[in-house]
């Protein structure tokens, strides 16, 4: 070993936000050491694939959370804002949308114009209606 000790940093709860050597990075009054003697490097990856941290420290240990609270915690997240090039698409299907429903507001009325002219022509003509 190498003789330097690795610390994790808390928040409320419990929940690990922050893992170091000390062989980078001093530690403040409330880190907590989870080893000594450890190697140069820490090693623990502290955040799933969702971005989520993964342990929290109670009762003097690093306790892996369960798929339950991380699933948990995630439903509670407010959703993701859309990305520029998503909103520009948004818009523009949104446009898109609205050019054709007017389209089809404009042939609708086209053709009750044209269903008028037909039975003004017959009066005119003197079939009836």
């Amino acid at each position: 070993m190498d003789g330097y000790k690795h610390y994790v940093r808390t928040v409320t709860g419990g929940l690990v936000i922050h893992g170091f050597s000390s062989a980078f990075e001093a530690p403040e009054s409330m880190d907590i050491c989870i080893g000594e003697n450890a190697g140069r490097h820490f090693t623990l990856d502290l955040r799933n694939e969702r971005g989520q941290f993964r342990f929290k420290y109670e009762n003097g240990a690093l306790v892996e959370r369960g798929q339950t609270e991380l699933d948990t915690e995630w439903s509670k997240r407010p959703p993701t804002p859309p990305s520029p090039d998503q909103l520009r698409e948004q818009q523009s299907a949104q446009l898109l949308l609205a050019q054709a429903e007017a389209n089809a507001l404009i042939q609708q009325q086209q053709s009750q114009i044209a269903t008028m002219l037909i039975q003004i022509a017959k009066l005119q003509k003197g079939g009836g209606a």
